[in-house]
C-alpha cells in the first residue's frame, strides 16, 4: 500500500476505519484541536515512512497526491500537512535548502539578520499569492539519517581523498539515475563540513560526473580542495586512461601476431605480412604511450613527494613557533641561565659554609688543647705502668713449701682382701 513494506506499514493504515477518518476533509483545528493534532501527526509519519522506504528525499503536493490514493481519492488535508512539517522547520523548500551555509562569523550574522528575514517575507508574500502545488520540499530529518549512512559506508582509504562524482557513485554503489538525490546528501554533508565540493571550469550535464570533485574528510572537519588536490586527481585520471591505452594496445598487438599466425597456416603471406606492418605501427604508438605513462606517474609522485615536503615544513615551522612561544613565556634566554648558574654557585658556597659553621665545637681552642694533653699525660702513665716487673715474693713461696712438707694426716691401712660377713651374722 502506498508503495510501502507491509513491515513498514503504520497500525493506522492496516485498519479500515482509520483509513476513512484519514481520508476524510480536515475539521476546523478549533472545534477540535486533539483531533486535528493527530491527524496531521499520522499523516507526518506516513509521509516520512514513505520518502525512507522509497529514498525519496524531496517531494511536491502533486506527487503526494499521486502517490497517497485510495478508491480513486485524494487526502484532502495534505496541504495543510506540508505546511505545518514548513513551520515545525521538518521540511524545506528545495531553493532554501540548496544554498550554501555560510561557516564565518559574519557570514552567520548577515544571513540570520538579512538574508533570512527578507526570503521569509519573500516566500510568505509568494505563498499566499501562488499555492504551493508545484514547490519542491526536502525532508530534513530523511536526509540527515542518508547522509549519515553514506559518509559510514565509504570505507577509510577513500577518506581525505579528492573523488570525482563517478567514482563516489561507485563506491557507494549507486546509479547515477539517482544523480539529484545523491548532490542533495552531499550538499547536507557540505554544510555540516563533512565533504568539501569543488566544480572544474567547462562543467556541462555531460562531463557532470568527471568535473564535480568531493572530498570527503577522514576524523574531523574536511579541508577545502586545493589547485594542488586537483593537480594530483588530474594526473591520476590521465594515468589511468593512458594505462587504459597501453593494454588495449598490447592486446591489438597479441592479435595481429595471432592473424599473422593464422594467415601463414593458410599461406597468405601478403596477408600476414600486412598483419606485422600494423604490429609495428601498434609497437611505436605502445612506446610512446608507454614514455607518457612514466612521465606522469614520475610528475605524480614528484608532485605527492612536494605535499610531504610541505607537511614536514609545516611542522618544523609548528616546532620553532612552540620552542619561540615557550621562550617568550618562560622569559628563557642565555643570559637568564648564565646569571641563574652564577647565583647557584653562590648559594652552594653559601651552604658549604653554614654546614662548616654548624660542625665547629662549641669550645674554644685553648680548652681543647688542655684536654688532649691531659689525655695524653695518662695515655704515657699506662705504658709505664706495664713496663716495669712485678714485686719478687719469692721467699714467702719457699716457705709455703716447707709447710706444706711437714704436714702429715694418720689413717688407718686399706685392706688388701674383703671382709668375709656371714649371713648369720648380719641377723
Amino acid at each position: 500500500m502506498f508503495n510501502i513494506p507491509e513491515n513498514k506499514l503504520p497500525e493506522g493504515l492496516k485498519d479500515e476505519s482509520r483509513l476513512n477518518v484519514l481520508f476524510a476533509p480536515l475539521r476546523n483545528k478549533g472545534v477540535n484541536a486533539k483531533d486535528w493534532e493527530d491527524k496531521i501527526a499520522s499523516w507526518k509519519s506516513i509521509i516520512k515512512i514513505y520518502c525512507e522506504s522509497n529514498n525519496v528525499y524531496s517531494f511536491t503536493l502533486s506527487s503526494l497526491n499521486l502517490v497517497f490514493i485510495r478508491h480513486g481519492r485524494t487526502p484532502p488535508c495534505l496541504g495543510e500537512v506540508i505546511s505545518d512539517m514548513i513551520q515545525n522547520h521538518e521540511v524545506e523548500v528545495t531553493e532554501v535548502f540548496l544554498k550554501k551555509t555560510s561557516h564565518t562569523w559574519s557570514g552567520w550574522l548577515t544571513d540570520v539578520v538579512i538574508k533570512r528575514p527578507l526570503a521569509w517575507s519573500y516566500n510568505t508574500m509568494k505563498k499566499t499569492i501562488f499555492p504551493p502545488k508545484n514547490s519542491q520540499y526536502v525532508h530534513l530529518e530523511v536526509v540527515k539519517n542518508r547522509s549519515e549512512e553514506l559518509l559510514q559506508s565509504i570505507p577509510d582509504n577513500f577518506k581525505n581523498k579528492v573523488l570525482s562524482l563517478k567514482e563516489l557513485l561507485k563506491v557507494i554503489k549507486k546509479e547515477s539515475g539517482n544523480l539529484e538525490n545523491t548532490k542533495l546528501l552531499l550538499h547536507y554533508l557540505e554544510n555540516k563540513q563533512h565533504i568539501s565540493v569543488k566544480v572544474l571550469p567547462n562543467h556541462n550535464l555531460h562531463n557532470e560526473l568527471d568535473t564535480f570533485l568531493v572530498k570527503i574528510g577522514q576524523t574531523q572537519a574536511a579541508s577545502p580542495i586545493t589547485d594542488a588536490d586537483v593537480a594530483v586527481h588530474t594526473l591520476e585520471q590521465n594515468a589511468k586512461m593512458i594505462l587504459k591505452h597501453v593494454e588495449n594496445l598490447e592486446d591489438e598487438i597479441d592479435s595481429c601476431i595471432e592473424d599473422a599466425k593464422g594467415h601463414l597456416r593458410k599461406k597468405h603471406k601478403q596477408l600476414a605480412k600486412s598483419c606485422l606492418v600494423k604490429k609495428h605501427q601498434l609497437e611505436k604508438q605502445l612506446d610512446k604511450k608507454a614514455s607518457a605513462l612514466h612521465n606522469v606517474q614520475n610528475c605524480l609522485e614528484q608532485l605527492k613527494g612536494t605535499h610531504s615536503n610541505t607537511h614536514v615544513w609545516e611542522a618544523y615551522k609548528n616546532a620553532l613557533d612552540a620552542f619561540n612561544t615557550t621562550y617568550r613565556e618562560t622569559g628563557l634566554d642565555e643570559d637568564a641561565i648564565y646569571d641563574t648558574m652564577v647565583k647557584l654557585d653562590e648559594a652552594l658556597d653559601t651552604n658549604e659554609d653554614i654546614q662548616s659553621a654548624l660542625a665547629r665545637s662549641p669550645m674554644n681552642d685553648e680548652d681543647t688543647t688542655a684536654l688532649e694533653q691531659e689525655l695524653e699525660d695518662l695515655l704515657n702513665a699506662d705504658i709505664n705502668d706495664q713496663d716495669q716487673p712485678p714485686n719478687d715474693d719469692s721467699g714467702m713461696s719457699d716457705d709455703l713449701d716447707k709447710r706444706f712438707g711437714t704436714l702429715k694426716i694418720n689413717l688407718s691401712e686399706v685392706p688388701e682382701s674383703s671382709p668375709d660377713v656371714s649371713v648369720q651374722e648380719a641377723i
